[in-house]
């Protein structure tokens, strides 16, 4: 189904960097008409393109300084043959295999507490939605997933946590992320997968891309390590 062509303006962020910010609310449409339109850039400039970085709402847009011709106004040409389109519901799903617990999850029943929810309950809320990939941002392969059900919306953490473990499933506001790499941040913990999030060496390094769809599965504490997962 096509949706409205969402309006956009054009500026200049550096001398070979183009911001399109588009003058709508973010939406999984809009996210989803986002990356094609970062796919068509990079198809129709090929090599003149260094970098194309897509958020809620905007397209960051990287090119070769020695780019000749008015830029600008070919990528105005360009967005001026896309139309958008709803986003296909019957699109592959990504599973990410999950151990809820307190062993793996140091403020765990805090959690719980906040949200005033038992684990059972709060495992089989998280698990029953398909989120949507709005944008991969923070560091790479960190994917900002949508949309959290109301009672498990928390604000961060007001303290950061200095050392979360690689593969931690979290929540903050209305979204969920994993973790790709050992960091701190300021989510809240409520799992962990044994999935690689995100490795260099692999053709795809992200496990995840932007308009993605994602369940999580929960798993118990012998299918976590057996499928590799460090406690």
């Amino acid at each position: 189904m096509q949706i409205d062509k969402p309006s956009h303006y054009i500026s200049y962020v550096a001398e070979n960097s183009l911001l399109i910010k588009y003058d709508v609310q973010f939406s999984t449409d809009l996210s989803v008409y986002i990356a094609k339109c970062a796919t068509a850039v990079d198809e129709y400039f090929g090599e003149a393109i260094l970098n194309t970085i897509p958020s809620y709402d905007a397209l960051l847009i990287t090119f070769k300084p020695h780019k000749s011709g008015d830029f600008q106004q070919e990528l105005e040409n360009l967005l001026a043959k896309l139309t958008p389109e709803s986003q296909n519901q019957q699109e592959k799903i990504i599973e990410i295999p999950t151990y809820y617990n307190s062993e793996i999850a140091e403020f765990f029943d805090e959690v719980l507490s906040d949200m005033g929810l038992s684990k059972e309950e709060m495992i089989a809320k998280h698990t029953a939605v398909t989120f949507f990939v709005y944008m991969i941002g923070f560091c790479p392969g960190f994917a900002y997933m949508g949309d959290l059900p109301e009672i498990m919306r928390l604000p961060r953490r007001k303290v950061p946590q200095l050392k979360i473990p690689v593969g931690s499933v979290a929540i903050a506001d209305f979204q969920t992320a994993i973790y790709p790499i050992e960091m701190p941040g300021g989510w809240h913990i409520i799992g962990r997968t044994p999935l690689t999030i995100f490795d260099a060496d692999r053709e795809n390094p992200s496990l995840f891309k932007q308009g993605d769809r994602v369940k999580f599965k929960a798993i118990d504490r012998e299918e976590f390590i057996e499928l590799g997962g460090k406690l």
